[in-house]
C-alpha cells in the first residue's frame, strides 16, 4: 500500500494533503526522494531571521578570508562593476551650474567618510563587496563636528536588535505598511541606538517583495566551497603521504631484517653475493644487493586523479552560477570564439545590473544630501533640476578591443550610435571629451598659425585634409 492510501484510510479526508494526487510530479511524495526542507511558504522575513542571516554571514566572512575562489568572484564583481568609480554627471539645464557643481561634490568626495580614511570611489567599492560577502550594506548620512556632510559605512552585523528585544524584525522598525522607520545600530557596549530611515541608504539587490534583510550572494555556494576546502585538504595529505614513499621492498617472507631497509649481498665468502662496494670502485655508480625473493620498485603516485580534479571544477562551476560565469571567474581555456563573447556579455550584463543598484540606492542619495547641503548653505546657487544625474560606469569589459572599436567607429559614423554612448561605454565623460577636442583644435590651428605650417602636417583626421 502507497503512504497516500494508507493516510486515506487513516485521516479524515479534509486532513490528507490535497498536494499528494496532484498533476504536478513535482509536488507529489515519494520514498525515493529526500524531504525538502521548510515549512509552507510564508514571506521572506520569516524565512530569514536574524539566527539564519547572522549564520549565514559567518560562513561567508570565513569564505572570503580562506577560500581564493571566492575572493577572486567577490573581487572581480568589485573591480568590474565600480572600477575606479563610478562618476556622477550634474543633468540640469545649467552646463556651467553643472561643471560648478561635478567639482564641489569632486572636493568631497576626497574624503567623505567619518573617520577621513576613504574616498567616494573606495566606499563603492566597500559597499560592492560587502553586498556580495553580507548580502547588503548600511550607510548613514550624517554631519561631522564642524557641520561637513560626511558618510558613515554600517556592516550588517552593526544592524540588529537587542538582546530580549521585540521592537524591530532584525534591527529595522518598520510601520504599518511595512516601510522602515529606523535602524537599530549595536554599539561596543551592547546598546542600541535607533537612527531614522531618511538618514540610513539600505543597499542589497532585492531577490523579494516581502523580506527585510537580505542574505549573502553566495549563500547557495556556501556549503559546496566547505565541501571543496575539506577535500581538498584531506587529498593533500594524501598526496603527501604517497609522495613521501620513494620505492616499494617486496620481500618472498614479507618481512624486513632489522639491519636495515633491505638486505645487502655478503663479504664475498662461498655461497654468498658480490661485494656491492667492490663492484661499485670498478664500474662506478650505486649498486644494490638483493636476496633472490626480493625486489624493490619505484612507487608511482597517483594522486590526485583527474576524476577528483573534475569533481573539485563541478563545485566551484555550480558555486559561481548566480554570481558571475565560472569561465569568466576561473578558467576561460577550455571555450573560445562565440563561446568567450557569450560568457563576457552575461558577465557584463551582471556587473550592469550591480551598477544600477549602486546608482540608484548610493549615488542619486548621496548627490542630493551633498548637493543639497550645500545649496542650503550658500555655497552654490540653486537651479531647477540640481538633483538630476547621470552616472559613467567603468570601461565596459570586451573580449576584442580592436574588433569592438572598429564597429564603434562604423556605428557612430552611420549615426546608429551616439557620441555620449560611445564615450560612455569607455568610462567616459562626453562633455569633458567635447571640451578637450575643442581645446585640442584650437591649439593646433594656433600651432600652424605661429609657425606658418599648414594644419595637414599637424593634424589630418580619418586621411582627409582639413579643408575638405
Amino acid at each position: 500500500m502507497t503512504l497516500r492510501s494508507i493516510a486515506a484510510q487513516l485521516l479524515p479526508p479534509i486532513l490528507v494533503p490535497k498536494a499528494w494526487s496532484s498533476p504536478f510530479e513535482a509536488a507529489n511524495w515519494s520514498s525515493r526522494r529526500g524531504s525538502v526542507p521548510g515549512a509552507s511558504p510564508t514571506d521572506a522575513r520569516q524565512e530569514l531571521t536574524s539566527s539564519v542571516r547572522t549564520e549565514l554571514v559567518r560562513k561567508s566572512r570565513y569564505l572570503h578570508k580562506n577560500s581564493g575562489f571566492v575572493r577572486e568572484l567577490v573581487a572581480n564583481m568589485a573591480i568590474y562593476s565600480t572600477g575606479d568609480g563610478i562618476r556622477i554627471q550634474a543633468q540640469s539645464g545649467d552646463a556651467g551650474w553643472n561643471r560648478a557643481a561635478e567639482e564641489y561634490f569632486s572636493f568631497w568626495s576626497a574624503r567623505c567618510e567619518v573617520t577621513r580614511r576613504f574616498s567616494f570611489e573606495e566606499c563603492q567599492a566597500l559597499v560592492c563587496r560587502g553586498i556580495d560577502i553580507d548580502g547588503e550594506y548600511f550607510v548613514h548620512k550624517t554631519r561631522d563636528t564642524e557641520g561637513e556632510p560626511r558618510l558613515q559605512l554600517i556592516e550588517s552585523h552593526r544592524i540588529g536588535d537587542e538582546f530580549g528585544s521585540k521592537d524591530t524584525i532584525d534591527g529595522v522598525g518598520l510601520d504599518g505598511w511595512g516601510a522602515p522607520v529606523f535602524y537599530r545600530v549595536l554599539e561596543d557596549n551592547g546598546k542600541g541606538r535607533d537612527l531614522p530611515a531618511p538618514s540610513v541608504l539600505h543597499l542589497f539587490e532585492p531577490e523579494w517583495a516581502g523580506g527585510v534583510r537580505s542574505h549573502p550572494t553566495i549563500q547557495h555556494s556556501i556549503n559546496h566551497v566547505l565541501d571543496e576546502m575539506e577535500l581538498l585538504a584531506l587529498e593533500k595529505h594524501a598526496v603527501k603521504d604517497n609522495c613521501d614513499v620513494a620505492r616499494v621492498l617486496k620481500t618472498g617472507r614479507g618481512e624486513i631484517d632489522d639491519n636495515g631497509d633491505f638486505v645487502v649481498g655478503g663479504t664475498g665468502g662461498a655461497g654468498e653475493g658480490s661485494d656491492p662496494v667492490s663492484l661499485q670502485r670498478i664500474i662506478g655508480g650505486k649498486l644494490v644487493a638483493l636476496k633472490p625473493e626480493e625486489s624493490l620498485d619505484s612507487f608511482q603516485p597517483n594522486r590526485p586523479s583527474p576524476t577528483f580534479t573534475g569533481f573539485l571544477e563541478h563545485l566551484r562551476r555550480d558555486s559561481a552560477l548566480g554570481v558571475i560565469p565560472f569561465e569568466f571567474a576561473a578558467d576561460s581555456g577550455k571555450i573560445g570564439g562565440a563561446g568567450v563573447r557569450l560568457i563576457v556579455a552575461k558577465a557584463d550584463r551582471r556587473f550592469s545590473f550591480r551598477q544600477m543598484i549602486l546608482e540608484r540606492r548610493l549615488l542619486r542619495p548621496v548627490w542630493a544630501f551633498v548637493i543639497g547641503d550645500a545649496i542650503d548653505r550658500g555655497l552654490i546657487d540653486p537651479v531647477a533640476g540640481w538633483w538630476k544625474i547621470s552616472s559613467t560606469p567603468p570601461k565596459r569589459v570586451v573580449v576584442d578591443s580592436g574588433r569592438e572599436a572598429q564597429q564603434n567607429r562604423a556605428d557612430v559614423e552611420m549615426g546608429l550610435k551616439t557620441l555620449s554612448d560611445h564615450y560612455g561605454e569607455l568610462g567616459a565623460d562626453f562633455g569633458e571629451e567635447v571640451e578637450r577636442r575643442a581645446a585640442d583644435a584650437r591649439l593646433i590651428l594656433e600651432t600652424a598659425e605661429k609657425f606658418d605650417v599648414p594644419v595637414e602636417m599637424l593634424w589630418k583626421p580619418g586621411g582627409r585634409s582639413v579643408t575638405q
